[in-house]
């Protein structure tokens, strides 16, 4: 199981009935094959979050399931730009992804992009090290799966001690 430690304010809000308080997901997305990471947050409008300007794009994403298997969960966004299907597909390796909820109240909502009201953020959420696996598309939607890397499926030992690569071993 993850752990997760939520503000007692932000609790209260989400065990609310009713609430005016909105909670936004930070999304970065990083690959080897992209220049610099992608980063994006679930509102129309943009956002500035330690010196980042997030680009807003709405998407659906389920936080980390916290069962006793591993901890999964579920990311689809629109497939607007056929590019994004493109990269996806053609990416060798699965793209990294982090994961940061934050309320809403802590921005200035007057001005774009969106910045900190008081310089610093206080995180709800965040998950990172995460990777998206699974990734099946169409033309209408992208949709994965987000989990931490599993290191049963790794070969132990990762390195050998073979006569090439350790010739001292061997006389």
């Amino acid at each position: 199981m993850i752990e997760r430690d939520i503000p007692q304010s932000a609790r209260r809000e989400l065990e609310r009935q009713e609430s005016a308080e909105i909670f936004l997901i930070f999304l970065t997305i990083r690959h080897r094959s992209l220049p610099e990471p992608v980063r994006v947050v679930s509102d129309p409008a943009d956002y500035m979050l330690d010196g980042n300007r997030y680009q807003g794009f709405e998407f659906e994403i389920s936080l980390l399931s916290d069962t006793e298997e591993a901890p999964t969960a579920r990311l689809t966004v629109q497939n607007v730009d056929r590019r994004i299907g493109e990269a996806v597909r053609d990416a060798v390796s699965p793209p990294r992804l982090d994961i940061e909820v934050i309320a809403g109240s802590q921005f200035d909502m007057t001005v774009t992009p969106r910045v900190p009201l008081d310089g610093s953020v206080e995180r709800v959420y965040a998950a990172r090290h995460l990777y998206l696996t699974d990734v099946d598309g169409d033309v209408l939607q992208l949709t994965g799966t987000i989990r931490l890397w599993d290191y049963t499926q790794e070969t132990w030992p990762a390195l050998r001690a073979t006569q090439n690569r350790f010739p001292g071993l061997y006389w």
